[in-house]
């Protein structure tokens, strides 16, 4: 190998715990990023597929006269929109034993609203029935079982799903207010009038999961049928109480992965960045060398700016298949509340591809950035190691009360604590960040208990909870790495003076957990006031709706997971060689 290619090599090889803490941070990052953002195209793509292959009904017309539609009014219907669009039916609904039944009566082999047949087969004798499936609040049934419509019995020959009925929770009453159906049955053909019409769209493509131009051509044809047609009401798709509940939380999804893309980019971003100025601090001498030779800064730099560039292009490609999951996890979750079709199998990763764009890019920047600061000092000027901050007196020391009531190791801890400015705003901040997410997992899971369609919102919080917990371990466990790389010097001194490995390892794990306090404790106040701005944005909840264990619980995962973070690099601290730290200059 040439002299370059050894020397990129040695880079590698020397840094390669920060290499794959590098590229986990990136998986963790834009495997959230990318899983959250492709589900509300995945739903919106699933949500079409189904809307054609049902052939759903765009328009409801539910006649108020006594009589229903009259000929002329059918007649009307079926020449503007087409006798195979129209489905004409009757309906009604009644209570027994204070339960809701609601009754269909019309073709049920029609191509309009096609049911799709769980069980048995549709009704081909007199006296048989087919009923809708079991959900939460429907009830359930078997072929064969006997039940009674006004009086009259019938035999159960099937179940049924119909696609305007895509709540797989409940479904409201349209005759009893704050009242749900418990029972709905489907009668073949036995129509003593028509009140009831479904109209479907000819162009099929125009749906686009309520586009804008769909909204338009819909309003423009209830106004055409209120307008010829009279005593009758028109109802949309936009009414219909499962498939825009779909819709409507498919939305929130995506404005959730908007607002969270940012604050694990930013956090991404802080950590990359944090890693490589505290590596070109410790390879100055190095970068003097290099200059020695006649590298120009940008050569130089090449090295460490492909360094970050493969941990990103490994960390982003193995992100894809961390975040296909995510999205198919959470597809899943509406799937338990909405009768849905199998998550679509299109490749539109579009959300994936800009994360991954994003980041890498930034990435790059940012070490091209900082290296080419740092390159660009004199050689003589890299060769001295950066002056030791010299001890300040921290505020505490103005509070005798407190202060000399701290053992020496204590007093010793809180200066270090604030000595090293840098250090210390670089571990609040990020640990901040952190918080702020696990607080808004937290809050989701509280308010999507109390709603419906609370399954694919505990789903995303549950998912936010797993990865900001995982994003605040890798920061932690970084900025520790690079914290006890810089201090070999200052432990291999502890361990001389006769400090064991616990007293060594309490040492630097105390500053840690100092600062990790403190970055929980404004993490999760900060953390109220953004989840006001996330329910705001996605229009449900209120942060009155998050419990009061929230803002206690919060604070311990963030500080567990620290304490996970801190428990992996014991082993590095205990086994540090003395005679070769002792040998450096800090």
């Amino acid at each position: 190998m040439s002299a370059r290619v050894k020397f990129v090599f040695r880079l590698f090889k020397n840094q390669l715990s920060r290499f794959f803490s590098l590229v986990i941070i990136v998986v963790v990052s834009i495997g959230f990023m990318s899983g959250i953002g492709e589900v509300e195209t995945k739903i919106d793509v699933g949500m079409d597929e189904y809307y054609r292959e049902k052939n759903v009904s765009d328009l409801y017309l539910k006649s108020s006269s006594p009589t229903g539609f009259s000929a002329d009014d059918l007649s009307w219907i079926e020449e503007t929109f087409g006798a195979e669009n129209v489905l004409k039916g009757f309906s009604y609904e009644y209570q027994e034993n204070e339960e809701v039944v609601r009754v269909y009566s019309y073709d049920l082999s029609t191509d309009v609203n096609r049911l799709t047949l769980l069980e048995g087969r549709l009704p081909q004798e007199r006296g048989e029935i087919v009923v809708e499936r079991e959900t939460e609040e429907l009830r359930s049934f078997s072929v064969g079982d006997t039940v009674a419509v006004m009086g009259q019995e019938y035999e159960v020959c099937g179940i049924v799903v119909n696609p305007l009925l895509l709540n797989r929770v409940e479904e409201p009453s349209f005759q009893y207010e704050d009242e749900c159906l418990r029972y709905v049955y489907y009668l073949d053909a036995v129509v003593p009038m028509t009140n009831d019409v479904y109209v479907a769209m000819q162009d099929r493509d125009i749906f686009q999961g309520f586009s804008d131009e769909y909204e338009e051509e819909t309003e423009r044809l209830i106004a055409l049928v209120e307008q010829e047609v009279s005593d009758v009401a028109v109802l949309s798709l936009y009414e219909n109480f499962g498939l825009y509940s779909l819709s409507s939380y498919a939305g929130k999804v995506g404005m959730i992965a908007l607002i969270f893309v940012v604050f694990f980019l930013l956090i991404t971003l802080l950590v990359v960045y944090s890693t490589m100025t505290r590596l070109f601090d410790e390879e100055r001498a190095q970068l003097a060398c290099m200059k020695t030779f006649g590298y120009t800064s940008l050569q130089i730099v090449g090295r460490y700016v492909l360094f970050v560039f493969l941990a990103s292009l490994i960390g982003g490609g193995l992100s894809f298949f961390v975040g296909h999951a995510l999205t198919e996890i959470i597809y899943n979750a509406f799937h338990l509340q909405y009768e849905m079709p199998p998550m679509p199998s299109v490749h539109n990763y579009l959300f994936f591809a800009g994360s991954f764009a994003i980041i890498l890019m930034s990435t790059v920047l940012l070490t091209l950035l900082s290296g080419l600061k740092a390159a660009g000092e004199k050689p003589a000027t890299l060769l001295l190691p950066k002056l030791a901050k010299s001890g300040k007196k921290v505020f505490l020391e103005k509070i005798p009360f407190l202060w000399n009531r701290l053992s020496f190791r204590y007093k010793s801890t809180v200066r270090n604590v604030f000595l090293f400015k840098g250090r210390f705003f670089m571990t609040v901040i990020s640990v901040i960040g952190s918080t702020v997410l696990v607080f808004a997992g937290m809050g989701l899971m509280n308010c999507a208990a109390e709603i419906d369609g609370g399954s694919s919102l505990l789903t995303i919080s549950l998912a936010l909870l797993v990865f900001s917990a995982a994003l605040c371990a890798l920061v932690v466990y970084n900025l520790t790495n690079i914290n006890v790389g810089e201090r070999k010097r200052e432990i291999a001194t502890l361990m001389v003076l006769g400090y064991d490995n616990r007293e060594v390892s309490g040492y630097i794990y105390r500053e840690i957990y100092i600062m990790g306090a403190i970055g929980a404790l404004l993490g999760v106040a900060l953390g109220y006031f953004f989840m006001d701005l996330v329910f705001y944005l996605i229009d449900f909840g209120a942060v009155s709706d998050i419990k009061w264990w929230t803002y206690l619980v919060t604070p311990i995962v963030t500080l567990f997971f620290c304490f996970l973070a801190t428990l992996l690099l014991r082993g590095k601290i205990v086994n540090t060689d003395m005679n070769a730290s002792l040998k450096s200059i800090e």
